[in-house]
């Protein structure tokens, strides 16, 4: 996924922190939606990058495909979860089957949120990549 960035600093050779406008889910096309008057969060990530580029510069950014795995183990997995964990178990009560749903449905949940925390302590990072100046 390729996204524009603005270059605000230059934290070791080879490395621009950039400031990037989060994406919705419209792309703030307001023309044509009729107007959500959504704002625009900026998030600013740490990229690695082969050419030379200044504070201020504006970059095509480019993130690799993990951030839609991501997605889909915080979307999928609890509901995937929960399903198996209710349709499974057919020979019992439907308590229990409600029960088992609900306890996948948890799992999927810590799931996701134990790799939430390992991102954010950086044992493993979403890759950002600069390939060109504007």
């Amino acid at each position: 996924m390729t996204q524009i960035a603005t270059v605000t600093g230059l934290p070791a050779p080879g490395q621009a922190e950039v400031a990037v406008a989060r994406q919705t889910a419209c792309g703030h096309d307001c023309e044509h939606c009729g107007g959500c008057a959504a704002r625009t969060a900026k998030l600013v990530v740490r990229a690695c990058t082969a050419i030379p580029v200044e504070v201020g510069d504006r970059v095509e950014l480019y993130s690799d495909n993990r951030v839609l795995g991501f997605a889909a183990l915080v979307y999928l997995g609890p509901v995937t979860l929960f399903l198996l964990g209710y349709l499974l178990p057919s020979g019992l009560p439907e308590a229990m089957r409600y029960l088992c749903g609900a306890l996948g449905f948890v799992l999927g949940f810590a799931g996701a949120m134990a790799c939430d925390r390992r991102i954010r302590r950086g044992q493993q990072r979403v890759a950002y990549q600069i390939t060109r100046k504007l």
